[in-house]
């Protein structure tokens, strides 16, 4: 892996268990690739080999500002298929992961539940999903559930401006609270964001079925790795192949996707997350 100048090798650092519950041998490598950016790539072999990337971003910090996939249009479905890292570029972002769940079409992809982006309406709340993470305009992070008088298919619980809204599969942290693990104890690949109590985003992603490298993560395991850097609210997005996090930190700016995405390519997805960083000397 490329390393930033300001790169810290903590080693084989002793942390937490990502159960909670015993010690555990952890390899972190620390930088801040960009003004108010914290970047962590850790690799544990216990409970077993897992290979994980926490980015976490000040909302706090100017210039910074989310962007997710919009709608296409004219075109088959409701958005296009597009890699994580071909987002990344088109949209100018710094960092990207992929989001929502979605139906892959013969041309474009129709979004499994709720999505806004940049305050249009992309997708409606659908049947399965009901926990979604809304970003406005402000950077405000509000984590909310669609609401059980529901007409218009964009109704949520609390109420709020829907401007960038991802649904995810499964609340992962409320309040502080890891919440129970959904869909049994199956380890894979995963993609998460969480929210600090001081205005941070974290944008996780873990590795998976790749024995001897990275075996995958349960949503509890996640939860309690987000939980230590910080997050009092946090969901699941789409995991599995999807799975992708994406970083523009080199010199010429060219996106680089930071994890191994477990189809061995990128999968082109129908919704993903950016954070832009425009620094008030317009650098980028």
């Amino acid at each position: 892996m490329k390393k930033n100048l300001n790169a810290v090798i903590l080693g084989a650092a002793v942390s937490l268990s990502l159960l909670g519950c015993s010690a555990l041998p952890a390899a972190d490598t620390e930088s801040m690739p960009f003004p108010g950016v914290r970047y962590v790539h850790r690799h544990t072999t216990e409970p077993r080999e897992i290979d994980m990337h926490i980015v976490i971003v000040d909302l706090n910090q100017p210039g910074v500002r989310i962007v997710t996939t919009g709608p296409n249009g004219d075109r088959p479905g409701e958005t296009d298929l597009e890699t994580t890292r071909a987002f990344v570029k088109r949209s100018k972002a710094q960092i990207g992961i992929n989001s929502g769940f979605f139906d892959r079409l013969p041309e474009g992809a129709d979004l499994c539940s709720l999505a806004v982006s940049d305050g249009a309406k992309v997708s409606d709340w659908g049947t399965w999903i009901k926990d979604a993470i809304n970003i406005g305009a402000d950077n405000a992070v509000t984590f909310v559930t669609r609401a059980k008088d529901d007409t218009t298919g964009y109704m949520t619980t609390p109420k709020v401006d829907l401007y960038n809204a991802m649904a995810g599969n499964a609340r992962l942290i409320r309040d502080g609270v890891v919440l129970p693990g959904k869909g049994g104890e199956a380890t894979y690949p995963q993609t998460a964001v969480g929210h600090t109590a001081d205005y941070r985003l974290i944008l996780f992603v873990s590795d998976g079925r790749q024995p001897g490298f990275s075996a995958g993560m349960t949503y509890e395991e996640s939860a309690t790795v987000l939980k230590e850097f910080g997050a009092v609210d946090a969901i699941a997005f789409d995991g599995g192949g999807s799975a992708t996090m994406v970083m523009a930190d080199g010199k010429d700016g060219e996106p680089r996707v930071l994890n191994r995405p477990s189809d061995g390519k990128e999968r082109a997805v129908g919704n993903n997350l950016g954070v832009l960083i425009r620094p008030p000397t317009g650098l980028f």
